[in-house]
């Protein structure tokens, strides 16, 4: 798990510097491009885009300190820097957006406002990934590592000690591992306690100007990753964190889902879904849809919808089972292709389904599974997907418990850990079935 510093970190006032002038410069460049020397031109166009590029600097500073966007802990994760970074972009340009509508619109070009943007938010995602896999490759090489003591006795210590062993780019090194202060003869940077040497650690670590960290026993509970939250004066362990607890996390999953799934509507359903009927048509008889009752966020029931791929006496309450009698023609094209789960972009801008999420279970399969694997409800903490984690590793087919208990922790790892940058990357997996890449 990352840990962070609290110390001053030269590379995130380099990162940040390069992140302004990577903002200024596809500005002015893409300002240019599209309408050439404003300045000789149309002097009145070149005044309002000079305000708007010092409005566009001064909020990007602002939002960048109030999200610590450019924080850099030491064992930063990429997906986080830019989780983080694609939520400041957002918000910047809809107070952008709310800035140009206030004034006077017709002086600035959405076009324009779009490519910038647009641009910023690939190459700046682009920039991030290098810069923080170049810090994590000075820390594998030994360089601005911090040295740290694990002092006193504990279950925990074996396993962190192979974390770190594992990790040497989340900038620690083991100098000593002692049961007492007493025995530590090397220079360290910090103290590392087992929490029966909290108090005694504290007072030896603020005469010595060190940092202090205490470091838990949760391995009983089984739980693979957990947080410290505050309330109050009262630190209370989360074990499960939900990265969709966040408001604003929330906002940005349910606002991609609503983008994607319109456009796809209207750009794509509007003329395939009549072909993909007429063929269903054409090979069996039968309702060109299915619909069926699964199970969602919270375990509520829902109505998903497909395209019918099965003959119109199949059981369908049988899911996942290998019956290719049961699939038509033109199903197991469909079935092959994905095109059945298109119907779903509907139950998505519904909010019964994301893009991206567990794939919902039928009933007999829910109870059954339930019953039988350890975790199986901690995926309804989120809305259920088109496509899952599980489904773009190739986690799919017939069931049993093995595969389905598979199926699960990786559902679980998804609940854990999500991002946008997950969400795309399984998005991308599914489609060019590149099952190694997530």
């Amino acid at each position: 798990m990352p840990m962070n510093s609290h110390r001053y970190n030269p590379s995130e006032a380099g990162m940040m510097l390069g992140d302004g002038a990577l903002l200024a410069s596809l500005f002015i460049g893409i300002a240019y491009v599209m309408f050439g020397d404003l300045q000789v031109t149309d002097p009145r166009y070149y005044d309002h885009y000079i305000t708007l590029f010092w409005w566009a600097m001064m909020l990007w500073l602002s939002l960048s300190m109030l999200l610590k966007t450019h924080h850099l802990p030491l064992g930063v994760e990429i997906r986080s820097v830019v989780t983080s970074f694609g939520r400041m972009a957002l918000i910047l340009g809809a107070a952008l957006a709310a800035i140009v509508v206030s004034v006077k619109g017709e002086y600035y070009s959405r076009a324009f406002l779009l490519i910038w943007l647009g641009s910023y938010l690939l190459i700046g995602t682009f920039y991030r990934s290098l810069w923080v896999k170049a810090m994590r490759s000075r820390f594998r090489q030994g360089k601005h590592v911090r040295f740290i003591a694990l002092v006193g006795e504990g279950s925990q210590w074996p396993g962190l000690v192979e974390q770190l062993s594992l990790h040497p780019e989340y900038g620690y090194r083991i100098a000593c591992q002692v049961k007492s202060f007493q025995d530590i003869s090397q220079q360290v940077d910090e103290y590392w306690v087992s929490p029966s040497l909290a108090t005694a650690g504290l007072a030896i670590a603020d005469e010595q100007s060190k940092r202090l960290r205490v470091v838990p026993d949760l391995g009983f509970l089984g739980a693979h990753r957990t947080r410290i939250i505050p309330v109050g004066d009262y630190p209370i362990v989360e074990l499960r964190p939900e990265p969709l607890t966040d408001g604003l996390s929330a906002f940005v999953k349910r606002s991609m889902d609503l983008l994607v799934a319109s456009l796809s509507l209207v750009l794509i359903a509007s003329w395939l879904f009549p072909l993909i009927a007429i063929a269903i048509k054409l090979d069996s008889k039968g309702s060109v849809f299915f619909k069926q009752q699964r199970h969602g966020q919270k375990g509520q029931n829902f109505m998903i919808w497909k395209f019918r791929t099965m003959r119109q006496s199949a059981d369908t309450s049988l899911q996942g089972v290998s019956a290719q009698q049961r699939v038509t023609g033109v199903g197991h094209w469909l079935r092959v292709s994905h095109l059945d789960e298109l119907p779903q972009l509907w139950n998505v801008l519904l909010g019964d389904m994301s893009l991206v999420g567990p794939r919902p279970h039928m009933s007999s399969d829910h109870h059954m599974y339930q019953d039988a694997i350890a975790s199986y409800g901690i995926r309804h903490w989120v809305k259920p997907g088109m496509t899952g984690l599980a489904q773009a590793r190739g986690l799919k087919g017939e069931v049993d418990k093995s595969g389905m208990t598979e199926r699960i922790r990786a559902d679980i790892y998804y609940v854990e850990n999500w991002s946008m940058l997950l969400d795309l990357k399984v998005l991308v997996a599914t489609v060019f079935r590149l099952k190694t890449w997530v």
